[in-house]
């Protein structure tokens, strides 16, 4: 397996993510902006898709999607952050290994999934799967997954960290895999059946986040985050975007003890959420793990006025990673007036 090393900007820069963890530290890293682009999909035949169409594992040019070997060096570092790389991060791999329907919509800019649970019989429905493994497993995109990881490690020359691909948490996947409005009335109508499908996505996610750690070189003891952030041991990127529709009840009650479950399956932890919908944050600080929140600025969405007290609320408590469409002049205003320490800011500019 590559071995990652450090030059002496590295390691220092070791040192403030972990005080960083420990709300120590500050973390402020200016990106080039990137306009939505359409979908960049290789195929398996040699073109590329510029239609809409359904993928499979089998349809994807992987060569060309893990890209070229890199010559060896040093981890590289982008700002405050380490330059990480996972495995093609637009498909949405624990749905796909779900079974869920994959469509990419080339314009568009994204895959999509379709449920495709119309009633819990559909879904409780008992089927073997190969060697013993659940029942609902797609095994084809699973392996694809491995895979990918094991050759971006091959091929990263140690010049960046590979980490974690997409993966989509508890509420997320309920939205995917059995639509909102089976997902939602199942709270009131079935929820024994709601409560078996989380035990049983939640496994899921902590089988394949497990599966690619497996295949991850660490850093000095610890793994580097989608974000670019180092914990000094096993990490977690999940997310509650579906949680977009439900109240902060069905959120505490129903979906923050799977996302809890998934931080504690690991050392450290980061869970995403949307500027439009920081409702979950109490509920999130009123537990221990997730160790720390991510929040995406959303343009147009709450202004930084309007959201600063809800970031000093959860800095008292974790550390908070805010990334977006940032000019210089915001990133100092949340400087002044957020606490130093844990605070990380990735501004994304085209100006910068």
């Amino acid at each position: 397996m590559v071995r990652i090393t450090l030059d002496r900007a590295g390691l220092a820069l070791l040192e403030r993510h972990a005080a960083w963890w420990a709300r120590e530290a500050s973390l402020i890293t200016h990106a080039p902006g990137a306009p939505l682009e359409h979908l960049w999909l290789p195929l398996a035949d040699g073109t590329e898709a510029v239609e809409d169409l359904d993928v499979r594992p089998e349809r994807l040019d992987v060569e060309r999607l893990v890209g070229e070997r890199l010559t060896p060096g040093p981890l590289e570092m982008q700002g405050d952050l380490y330059r990480t790389e996972a495995p093609y991060m637009r498909v949405p791999w624990v749905e796909a290994i779900l079974g869920t329907p994959i469509r990419a919509t080339i314009q568009g800019g994204s895959m999509r999934t379709m449920a495709f649970v119309e009633d819990w019989a559909a879904w409780e429905r008992p089927s073997s799967g190969r060697d013993g493994a659940p029942s609902h497993r797609d095994e084809a995109w699973f392996d694809l997954l491995k895979r990918m990881t094991e050759m971006l490690v091959a091929r990263s020359g140690g010049r960046y960290a590979v980490a974690q691909t997409l993966m989509r948490g508890p509420s997320d996947l309920a939205e995917a895999v059995l639509g909102p409005e089976l997902m939602s009335f199942s709270i009131y109508d079935h929820p024994g059946s709601l409560w078996r499908f989380l035990d049983e996505v939640t496994e899921t996610f902590v089988q394949i986040l497990r599966a690619q750690l497996e295949r991850i070189p660490p850093v000095e003891g610890g793994y580097v985050t989608p974000f670019g952030i180092w914990a000094p041991g096993t990490v977690v990127r999940t997310q509650c975007d579906a949680s977009v529709f439900l109240s902060s009840a069905h959120y505490a009650e129903w979906f923050l003890p799977y996302d809890v479950r998934i931080s504690e399956a690991v050392d450290y932890s980061i869970i995403h959420l949307h500027s439009c919908s920081l409702h979950t944050v109490d509920a999130l600080l009123s537990v221990e793990r997730p160790r720390a929140i991510q929040v995406t600025l959303e343009d147009p969405g709450p202004s930084l006025e309007e959201m600063a007290p809800i970031f000093v609320k959860i800095l008292k408590a974790k550390p908070l990673l805010l990334e977006g469409p940032l000019s210089e002049e915001e990133v100092g205003w949340l400087c002044d007036r957020l606490p130093a320490g844990g605070l990380a800011i990735t501004a994304f500019d085209s100006e910068w």
